[in-house]
């Protein structure tokens, strides 16, 4: 029986398989995190991008005074690159006073797409000298939400989807 227990002990055979199962969470975890990271990079580039293309033509008055969703429009067809844009953006344009500089405090309000509820909309399109502070929310889910990234990613009110933000100023032109 000890010969038998001795001769067990000795064998090397299965050996790759444990380091295998070992190794392979470790390594797929990093992998994970990597493309989700670069996910997340690209999606706020292209919206960050979306952003400021729409607010310099809105400034060099190209656009006219749009509706909240004609700018979401305009946004999600420049941005490309967020799923089902036109229901997980949220929009806000406010103005912002010149002689203090004060504006809205507070987290940025984003759509929740694990709740009904419509966040407030604040939407003022402004006048001439104006500055305005645009604030856009894309709720967007994780690529691969159980490894790495994708499981710490602050999710809106504890959901599933995370927030991309852009924020934009501009003064508008006089006519």
């Amino acid at each position: 029986m000890l010969r038998k227990l001795r001769h067990w002990r000795t064998r090397e055979d299965g050996n790759a398989t444990i380091e295998f199962v070992i190794w392979f969470p470790f390594f797929m975890s990093i992998f994970g995190s990597a493309f989700e990271a670069s996910f997340v990079s690209f999606r706020q580039v292209m919206l960050g991008g979306a952003v400021e293309r729409t607010v310099r033509d809105l400034q060099l008055g190209h656009l006219g005074a749009p509706s909240h969703s004609e700018l979401k429009t305009i946004i999600c067809n420049t941005a490309g690159f967020i799923p089902d844009c036109a229901n997980s953006l949220h929009i806000e344009m406010e103005r912002v006073s010149t002689s203090d500089f004060a504006f809205r405090k507070g987290a940025v309000q984003c759509v929740d797409k694990d709740e009904l509820a419509e966040p407030a909309l604040n939407f003022a399109n402004g006048t001439s000298n104006d500055l305005i502070l645009m604030t856009v929310c894309a709720a967007v889910s994780p690529m691969v939400p159980i490894t790495g990234l994708g499981l710490k990613l602050p999710k809106i009110n504890g959901g599933t989807h995370y927030a991309v933000v852009a924020f934009s100023a501009f003064v508008v032109e006089p006519a």
